[in-house]
């Protein structure tokens, strides 16, 4: 799997509204949860070629937000943009919305 193939699947499957978890692209894309470094390394790339927005949607599997060098303001005022509910400790709230599976 490459960024590309990893901005296709995120642009059909999370839409506006929606998050998937770093967990579920690493199954999907390596048939294994939790290969979180190559996962990170897709999405920099893909983000590094102007796919952020779709990026911003993949986070960690308890709802935190990445741990981005440039800190995550970026990714939370986007998702609060688009309707992502939060808990009081900034998490997204899994409680109220269902992170997609990518199959």
């Amino acid at each position: 799997m490459d960024w590309k193939q990893l901005v296709t699947k995120l642009g059909h499957h999370v839409p506006a509204g929606r998050v998937t978890t770093y967990s579920e692209v690493s199954l999907w894309g390596y048939g294994r949860a939790n290969l979180n470094q190559p996962v990170r390394s897709l999405l920099r790339g893909a983000a590094n070629h102007g796919h952020q927005q779709l990026t911003n949607r993949v986070v960690r599997v308890d709802g935190r937000l990445a741990d981005l060098p440039e800190g995550s303001d970026q990714q939370r005022r986007q998702l609060i943009d688009e309707g992502i509910p939060f808990t009081i400790d900034g998490s997204v709230d899994f409680d109220r919305i269902s992170p997609v599976t990518l199959g």
